[in-house]
């Protein structure tokens, strides 16, 4: 076990799986550890994800930095799952992760697709979203169904972290989610920062916020913690 306070040595790698290019981060010596696979926001897999997945897996967990987008800019939820199910198969695979212990953080656009994955993907130990979108405001064939209406299906824990000020999906949409887990008496967690924009976790964004973001560490550590413990 390692505390929130353990600070490992990590190593990162540019891999490659089926046709999608993705980062891979893992502390560095013998070992093995809880595997997180992250998935980044609409605009692509930047060094701010990159970042991301060093610094959880510095507290002790395999991360694989998803590049969902290697082949499309916007593929359709399903193929979006479909390409989650394999980087959780290669995942799984590297010698130093435990198969059984997953979990899933997306951010923006990817804090929707996790939502979206929670429910389609079967034994994942935790999952978070960062400031997605529950509802989608119209639906075809691409994207047939909002994440909220999706809730049934969700057998993890989950936490849903947004800013107060987010003025592209509303802080309503993951206190809403939320809700609804509760009312089926599933785990959720919700929490809202005050005078936080849209993007302000990931040290990078325009919308970056110190002292929300470094509060939100804390808390998702904490469900770290709790629900996939390093």
């Amino acid at each position: 076990m390692f505390s929130l306070s353990t600070k490992l040595e990590v190593e990162v790698s540019q891999v490659q799986y089926s046709t999608f290019r993705s980062a891979l981060s893992q502390p560095v010596g013998s070992g093995n550890y809880p595997t997180i696979l992250t998935i980044h926001g609409i605009y692509g897999l930047q060094e701010m994800d990159v970042h991301f997945t060093k610094r959880l897996a510095s507290q002790g967990y395999v991360v694989l930095a998803h590049g969902w987008q290697s082949n499309e800019q916007d593929p359709a939820d399903q193929d979006i799952v479909e390409g989650i199910r394999k980087a959780i198969a290669f995942l799984k695979q590297e010698e130093k992760a435990l198969p059984d212990q997953v979990g899933l953080i997306g951010v923006c656009r990817g804090g929707s697709i996790a939502m979206i994955a929670a429910a389609h993907i079967k034994g994942l130990k935790a999952s978070v979203s960062f400031y997605g979108q529950a509802y989608y405001p119209f639906l075809y064939n691409r994207k047939p169904v909002s994440p909220i209406d999706l809730v049934d299906q969700i057998t993890q824990p989950m936490l849903l972290v947004h800013g107060e000020e987010d003025t592209i999906f509303a802080a309503q949409e993951s206190v809403d989610y939320c809700s609804a887990l509760k009312s089926r008496g599933k785990i959720g967690e919700c929490k809202l920062y005050s005078g936080a924009r849209h993007g302000f976790f990931l040290k990078g964004h325009r919308n970056y916020h110190q002292q929300a973001s470094e509060e939100a560490w804390i808390v998702l550590s904490e469900f770290l913690k709790k629900h996939l413990p390093a």
